[in-house]
């Protein structure tokens, strides 16, 4: 007699998609032979279960990790919270209150002031969305110029502040507000499953294959055609069917299965405001990014390109670039210069990425790109290898016009960003932000009149230094992370007590007087080597949290507040969080009343002054790579 054992294990993994999560769990329940980690932590099953039942996005650097999309499967059943931080300007991060904690008299009375959210509404430190509790279980987050927006487990998009804060009037949603459709769109027309928020409008790809594109959040977005393509929206993956698509700070893009990367202008779909649908007249396709291994026809020319180009996996749209990266490990860049008369798309040329000069051999695998991730004028390049490099299109710019190629040094290898399970990394205009496999969020970059976007605290009060930050020298109003949090990254803080202990410590800790020296030699200097130390100091105590107060992981593994997602845009942050109320609230406050502000021994030798017993690093004391040419 045959039992489902005999059946091998490819034909296993083939049914497993088809039973419920509970089911799953039942069926390796069976016997000892299917309740194995190999199947229980399964990365196909479990990514696939989270994405279908919670609309999460495709995280391909994390996608083979199955233990972790089983622990987020469990918790994204009740824990999503949406935490924002940075200029609060049109109301865009969705909480009205100050920096300091006090709720604004007349929210709506603030707008009225043409420099609002440049000072007195920038919130430094993580804080939770309002009046999301009705909107379901959160799985995706955008940020937009002005506005933030939401995608929920039913399909549904909702957004704050003002989608296009440079047009008037002027008139922001204080409040998520769902994003709605034109008259008589059917129920599965409406259910969005990918979304991307650019400088001033929202795309949206329906369950059914529909693009939809926003640009007010009062006014239903308009079902975009195109003269050139014929869109396929009867669910399979045909030619023509829309994979992806992307909003940038001026253009629309969409990857189209068999047709490539498609670019527009959503100024098209704005002058179609009144209609319910709209027809992009003129649109262009990026070079080379047509190949599909499924769909492609036999032919010398689609051989050429499936041995040199390969199929495109993934793709960004920035301010005149568009990048993409394909399963041949390769990343390509096209040009596109898209004004009111005249439109040039350059040809796509391939990006060489370059060996770290630290590898004693030639590591293809330091080569292969896995992701590409990006916007505005920056992006990330992943590669196999846990690299990841960063880069700006202004770098680019001469390797695709062909002029003086190899003049300049194209990538950095930002070191806290190598081999520290770096997930995503989202760009605002000047900052952007890294996620961990961990849960973790790290912030690098500067923070325009010190908005608060790195979500380090402060405002540019003394603890923000305490983490690293301080006025840059050309523009004093503007704050820059000085050198040394580069080695190890700066994580944003959402645990209360965190933030009153650096308070504390800040004020002086226990014995202000004792103290006051050193904290003037840390703070108040024009040198940063001090700082750069102690601030590294601060660090290794906030990761290692839990010695002196609640564990800060469940049994599950995953921390009390561990981030899903991450969002950047202009001069401000968001962060899709699963919180644990229960473990959050085990948090115990003040017992670190006791603790003095740090007394170091410098890597210089110097001693800090002071009268109490130097302090030792947990983690030992890191080597620092302070100077850029040793980013490489």
């Amino acid at each position: 007699m045959t039992v489902i054992l005999d059946l091998p294990v490819e034909v296993l993994r083939l049914i497993f998609p088809y039973l419920e999560p509970a089911d799953y769990l039942n069926f390796l329940a069976t016997c000892s032979s299917l309740h194995q980690s190999t199947f229980l932590y399964d990365s196909v099953y479990w990514s696939g279960q989270t994405r279908h039942d919670f609309r999460v996005p495709n995280q391909p650097v994390a996608a083979a990790d199955g233990v972790r999309w089983f622990k987020l499967y469990k918790r994204m059943l009740k824990e999503t919270s949406v935490y924002s931080w940075g200029n609060n300007e049109k109301g865009c991060l969705g909480h009205s209150f100050r920096a300091g904690g006090a709720r604004m008299h007349n929210p709506r009375l603030q707008f009225r002031n043409p420099h609002f959210g440049r000072h007195s509404d920038h919130i430094a430190w993580p804080g939770k969305m309002e009046n999301t509790e009705s909107l379901g279980i959160i799985s995706d987050l955008q940020c937009g110029g002005w506005s933030t927006t939401t995608l929920n487990n039913k399909g549904v998009l909702y957004s704050v502040g003002q989608m296009d804060g440079s047009r008037y009037p002027q008139n922001p949603c204080l409040e998520p507000t769902a994003l709605g459709f034109p008259a008589n769109v059917k129920p599965h027309h409406k259910m969005i499953k990918q979304m991307s928020a650019g400088r001033s409008h929202v795309l949206g790809l329906s369950d059914s294959g529909r693009i939809y594109s926003w640009h007010d959040i009062r006014e239903p977005g308009l079902y975009v055609r195109f003269v050139a393509h014929t869109l396929v929206e009867d669910g399979s993956r045909s030619e023509g069917t829309v994979r992806k698509v992307v909003a940038g700070w001026s253009l629309s893009a969409a990857l189209l299965e068999g047709i490539g990367i498609v670019v527009w202008t959503p100024d098209a779909v704005r002058d179609g405001a009144r209609a319910e649908a709209v027809l992009i007249m003129e649109s262009e396709v990026i070079e080379y990014s047509n190949y599909n291994r499924r769909l492609t026809q036999p032919s010398d020319q689609s051989r050429l390109l499936a041995e040199t180009v390969g199929e495109v996996l993934d793709f960004v749209l920035l301010d005149h670039f568009v990048l993409f990266s394909t399963d041949l490990g390769k990343l390509y860049a096209a040009r596109v210069d898209w004004g009111n008369t005249e439109r040039r798309i350059s040809s796509s040329v391939e990006i060489q990425i370059p060996i770290p000069t630290s590898s004693l051999s030639n590591d293809a695998n330091s080569s292969f790109v896995t992701s590409v991730q990006g916007s505005f004028r920056n992006f990330a390049v992943f590669t196999r290898s846990g690299q990841v490099l960063t880069s700006d299109q202004d770098r680019i710019m001469h390797l695709v016009d062909g002029v003086f190629p190899g003049a300049t040094r194209v990538f950095d290898r930002i070191p806290a960003l190598q081999d520290s399970g770096v997930i995503s990394v989202a760009f605002g205009d000047y900052h952007f932000q890294a996620l961990h496999s961990s849960g973790k969020i790290t912030s690098y970059g500067k923070e325009p009149q010190m908005c608060g976007a790195l979500g380090l605290g402060g405002n540019g009060n003394p603890e923000s230094r305490l983490r690293g930050m301080r006025n840059d020298r050309n523009n004093p109003q503007d704050g820059v992370l000085v050198k040394h949090a580069y080695t190890t990254g700066r994580q944003v803080w959402f645990e209360p007590e965190k933030r009153d202990w650096i308070r504390w410590i800040t004020a002086g800790g226990a014995d202000p007087g004792e103290s006051a020296e050193r904290v003037r030699m840390a703070l108040g200097s024009a040198d940063t080597t001090c700082q750069g130390e102690v601030s590294e100091w601060i660090e290794q105590q906030g990761r290692d949290w839990d010695r002196f107060a609640a564990p800060s992981k469940d049994d599950d593994g995953l921390c009390a507040y561990f981030a899903l997602s991450i969002a950047a845009a202009g001069w401000h942050s968001a962060a899709l969080i699963l919180k644990n109320d229960d473990l959050a609230s085990r948090g115990v406050p003040y017992v670190w009343k006791d603790h003095n502000f740090p007394r170091l021994r410098l890597q210089s030798g110097e001693e800090m002054p002071g009268e109490v017993t130097f302090d030792e690093w947990l983690h030992g004391r890191p080597e620092f790579k302070l100077h850029e040419d040793e980013w490489i």
